[in-house]
């Protein structure tokens, strides 16, 4: 990988980070953003269950216009916010975004 897709990979990440931080914000007022950072834990440190997992996912797509598969969803292991931005990334490559 060169240092170009790096960066690239990089500020894409960031800017996921961002987004999921401001929607959770936005919508979702009850997860703990005190605690936000890319090694947080989604239920243990942001309070988040499935249902509100799901909602943010919604989010996501429809305001920030990202590529989530339905059938995607299903049984992912999203432990801690960096393993939904790999995710998401992921998703996007894709979809081709």
């Amino acid at each position: 990988m060169n240092s170009d897709m790096t960066l690239a990979s990089a500020s894409g990440e960031a800017l996921l980070r961002a987004a999921i931080a401001d929607t959770l914000a936005r919508h979702l007022p009850q997860a703990d953003l005190s605690r936000f950072a890319p090694e947080a834990r989604l239920n243990e440190d942001l309070a988040l269950d499935s249902i509100m997992l799901l909602q943010l996912l919604v989010h996501l797509e429809l305001e920030h216009g990202l590529a989530i598969p339905e059938e995607a969803v299903i049984g992912e292991e999203l432990r801690r916010v960096d393993d939904l931005v790999a995710r998401l990334d992921q998703w996007q490559r894709e979809a081709g975004l």
